[in-house]
């Protein structure tokens, strides 16, 4: 890798593995996607989701000034504020439409970074926060969605009763 772009496409799922929240979910049922550990806790859907919410709004609208209709109103309990497990469940229509919403983010993403030339990493969107360019909140986003793969796997592991995976 030479050059922004490419290092972009790795971090956002061509490449590095600790980016992909539908391959990670491979295999697992609904019932398991739903679980939880404790009342207090995020199930593996609201992680995976949670990315996607995330991903969509740094980019959405800190780096292309999106304001109006970013993100689906049924997808807003994925966002930064804790959600219970009933409000989740109440607020989706089925897992397929949940997985369908996340890969046309992934694809949404893919599609910006592909659009940028070098010189679009290191300016500064009127809309983002605190003067952050273009790559910050690239990488940021990436760092992020690797920090909720993580909790995914770790979820993982206590449905399947399998030792945690160590980085």
């Amino acid at each position: 890798m030479t050059n922004l772009k490419d290092i972009s496409h790795f971090l956002y799922g061509k490449g590095f593995w600790y980016a992909d929240p539908i391959r990670e979910i491979q295999g697992l049922t609904e019932e398991q996607l739903y679980w939880i550990p404790s009342s207090k806790s995020l199930c593996i859907l609201w992680h995976v989701g949670h990315i996607a919410h995330r991903e969509k709004y740094h980019i959405g609208y800190f780096l292309q000034g999106i304001k109006k209709n970013l993100i689906p109103s049924q997808y807003e309990v994925f966002g930064p504020e804790w959600c219970s497990l009933e409000k989740l469940q109440k607020s989706i229509k089925s897992m397929q439409d949940v997985f369908s919403w996340v890969k046309d983010v992934r694809k949404a993403s893919y599609e910006y970074i592909e659009s940028l030339t070098d010189e679009d990493y290191f300016s500064i969107p009127k809309t983002s926060e605190d003067n952050l360019s273009v790559a910050h909140w690239l990488f940021i986003t990436s760092s992020h969605t690797a920090l909720h793969i993580g909790r995914i796997q770790l979820l993982r592991a206590l449905i399947e009763n399998s030792k945690e995976r160590a980085c």
